[in-house]
């Protein structure tokens, strides 16, 4: 009998576990445990521009496109916004997190709206029965390779003498 009501009286007691969440802090205490703290999310920087792949599902083409911040382009009937594009500060060729508005002109109604994670394109992907957009890159200026026209560099390719090319 006192096993069992020594069981009850743990039962009855309120749980000491508690978890706070503030901002970029996470600080977690289990009872007794050490108190476990960390920055959950690295400081990120914006691009102007975003590289982003257009597909045609009927037509089975894609297409590169440039998006410019707070320019609208067009894909098909798709009229395509970016308002940012961030990346990870320092490491412009890490992964692009890109905030879009996507309307579709033919029908009037929105086909996506919110940000889109290259590394993760089924995540947060747009919902077209023909058209398909996704996020590849954040382009930071004109000196930046651009996919689109098939840069490796924006410099020449320097050979030398006798094996042709520049």
């Amino acid at each position: 009998m006192k096993r069992l009501s020594a069981g009850l009286v743990l039962l009855a007691l309120p749980a000491v576990a508690q978890t706070t969440i503030e901002g970029d802090d996470t600080v977690i205490r289990l009872g007794n445990a050490p108190v476990a703290e960390s920055k959950m999310r690295p400081a990120a920087s914006s691009a102007a521009q975003a590289v982003m792949r257009g597909l045609d599902k009927l037509a089975g083409a894609s297409e590169d496109i440039i998006l410019t911040a707070d320019e609208a382009t067009q894909f098909g009937p798709l009229t395509i916004t970016m308002k940012d594009c961030r990346y990870p500060k320092g490491n412009p060729s890490g992964d692009a997190f890109v905030s879009l508005s996507v309307i579709d002109t033919n029908t009037k109604k929105s086909a996506f709206e919110g940000w889109m994670i290259a590394s993760s394109p089924a995540l947060n992907a747009m919902d077209h029965p023909r058209y398909d957009v996704w996020a590849i890159r954040c382009k930071l200026d004109d000196r930046t390779p651009s996919v689109v026209a098939g840069e490796s560099s924006p410099f020449p390719i320097m050979r030398p003498e006798g094996l042709g090319g520049n």
